[in-house]
């Protein structure tokens, strides 16, 4: 009898025992796998997020490169000094200023090369002085009204990015459709005198629903994820993937965008399953994401939180300090989860079938469990292969506008690849115009020894300061100044004869040597000095082959005279300085 009644007891008791252990193993693996799928949620996260923000970085520096170049032309300089004169003298007359529509002639020409929609030029009392358009003359600067500070910056000597804002006039939707208060971004940058005094400065109207939305829009993983830009009040700069959504449950009308329609604010719920806040909207609290982005704290967070819409996502962001917006990548966490929901899924129902089997079960599910961690896995891998793919499109648009790009990064004058670009057209123009087109190249003396002396460092500030003196002693936007390679820059001259060659050539190395860089290394001088080659060619042969070999030649001969010279080509008949 005590031999059967401690059977049975093995066989009541045993049971339970093992279902419990096999029950506390299952809750520990899952919390684990539930840990890992976070944590490799939150690197996939980061990964897009930085991706975007390096692309966002490089069309902006490369748009805001452009700009500074505009601000410190000279046409641009003088057209500011005349239409400021103006407006103090003669605001009434300032609409009909000759100077304005020199300065709209000028600024169409450059906004067509990106399709911007527009420009201000705002002396410092924030009024604007020119605009494409009659009405924003002598008024009060839009941005003013809704950026100030960035304005301010501005007028201190910044060259930046101002974040999207409603705008002044009605624009016309990528529908067609012509709106009032439609977002609108600036880039805006200082037009200095020659004193090194800001006197006014010079935006330019940006489209945000071209290359700053669609960049973001990127970063889209999956069915639900988002990448999306925020202002430091929280507004929305770029536009949602959930404004139908939007619409369809009141938090912005039929007639209204997202873009600065929607603030990253937290419901306490989720509106999309009929959620209905007890407060106002205005007492909403910013989201989890938004309030850590914009005090600065982006530690890793790979909990859940609830996003402008109350849905529960996971998400990564930063606050960039460049473009003075944050930035952050979300998903749902329905969807991030769903292959670890499934995992879970089965697991229940194993655990419901160990109930009932029997104890030779258990080994059995077991294996069945790891099976299923496989599972899990391979969800996983095609999660990371689906953010792989997003990262690969985020790196071709960062080919694309690298390609794009035609500053140099050192000297931010023209490169090479401008250069080349811009040779056939020049020699066209000349030819169609009969007329002479020069080149010259200049090379830096004794520049290897600058460099292993003084340092790459102080070589690359000499580079600087050597392309901004070349630059500035071109007085037409139709020259080009660009950097060749190395210490060897080029300027390209079209409508220009031998004798208006020389005479910039002899500007440029006074104005060279006139800066004074210390070069005790050099053979010829105790400053920095140049060489300079210089050809010109007129008519049937005009070819660029020809007009590089030439001025190439003149530099060879400058150099073997002794350099600090300059040479025309014209069977080498030497004009030296």
């Amino acid at each position: 009898m005590k031999s059967f009644t401690a059977r049975l007891s093995a066989v009541v008791v045993f049971p339970p025992i093992l279902l419990t252990i096999v029950f506390l193993a299952m809750s520990l693996s899952l919390s684990f796998i539930k840990a890992e799928s976070k944590q490799g949620i939150q690197k996939s996260l980061n990964t897009v997020l930085n991706t975007t923000q390096e692309t966002l970085q490089l069309w902006l520096s490369s748009r805001l490169g452009d700009l500074k170049e505009l601000a410190r032309d000279k046409e641009m300089i003088a057209l500011a000094k005349v239409l400021i004169s103006s407006h103090h003298n003669k605001p009434n007359d300032q609409k009909n200023s000759p100077a304005l529509e020199k300065m709209r002639t000028l600024m169409a020409a450059k906004m067509q090369r990106y399709n911007d929609k527009g420009f201000f030029i705002i002396n410092p009392d924030r009024v604007s002085i020119a605009s494409m358009r009659d009405a924003n003359i002598s008024s009060e600067n839009l941005i003013n009204q809704q950026r100030k500070l960035y304005l301010d910056r501005a007028f201190m000597g910044d060259t930046l990015f101002i974040p999207s804002i409603n705008s002044d006039v009605p624009l016309i939707t990528q529908s067609g459709a012509l709106r009032d208060k439609q977002p609108t971004i600036f880039i805006a940058s200082p037009i200095i005198d020659h004193n090194a005094k800001v006197i006014a400065v010079l935006t330019l109207r940006l489209d945000p629903m071209t290359n700053f939305s669609r960049i973001t829009q990127l970063g889209r993983i999956g069915n639900t994820g988002e990448t999306y830009a925020f202002d430091e009040s929280g507004q929305l700069l770029t536009k949602s993937r959930f404004t139908e959504d939007l619409r369809a449950i009141g938090v912005i009308r039929n007639d209204e965008i997202d873009m600065l329609s929607i603030r990253v604010i937290d419901p306490g719920g989720n509106l999309l399953e009929g959620y209905k806040p007890e407060t106002q909207k205005k007492d909403w609290p910013l989201t989890l994401m938004a309030h850590r982005a914009i005090e600065g704290n982006t530690s890793s967070f790979i909990d859940s939180y609830r996003d402008y819409r109350g849905v529960e996502v996971f998400g990564a962001w930063l606050w960039s300090k460049k473009l003075g917006i944050g930035l952050t990548t979300e998903i749902d966490v329905k969807e991030a989860l769903q292959p670890y929901e499934l995992t879970r899924m089965v697991i229940i129902i194993v655990l419901a079938i160990l109930i009932v089997l029997t104890i030779g079960l258990v080994f059995f599910l077991l294996w069945l469990q790891e099976r299923e961690k496989k599972v899990l896995k391979q969800h996983s891998k095609l999660l990371k292969e689906t953010v792989f793919k997003r990262t690969a499109e985020l790196e071709d648009a960062n080919k694309n506008l690298k390609i794009l790009s035609e500053i140099d990064p050192l000297t931010q004058i023209g490169n090479r690849r401008l250069y080349e670009q811009t040779l056939p057209r020049a020699i066209a123009t000349s030819k169609r115009a009969s007329q002479a087109m020069s080149l010259m190249i200049i090379d830096i003396d004794f520049f290897k020894p600058f460099n292993d002396n003084y340092g790459h460092h102080q070589g690359d500030v000499t580079l600087y300061h050597v392309a901004e003196v070349i630059a500035n002693s071109l007085t037409r936007t139709t020259d080009l100044a660009a950097r060749y390679g190395g210490e060897e820059f080029v300027v390209l001259m079209p409508s220009t004869d031998a004798e208006g060659a020389l005479y910039f050539a002899n500007q440029i190395k006074t104005n060279i040597e006139s800066r004074g860089i210390k070069h005790k290394f050099s053979s010829v001088a105790d400053i920095v000095t140049v060489s300079i080659g210089v050809a010109s060619l007129v008519g049937d042969a005009l070819n660029g082959t020809d007009l590089f070999r030439d001025a190439d030649n003149a530099l060879y001969q400058a150099k073997e005279n002794g350099r600090k010279q300059i040479v025309l080509y014209q069977s080498l008949r030497n004009s030296r300085q």
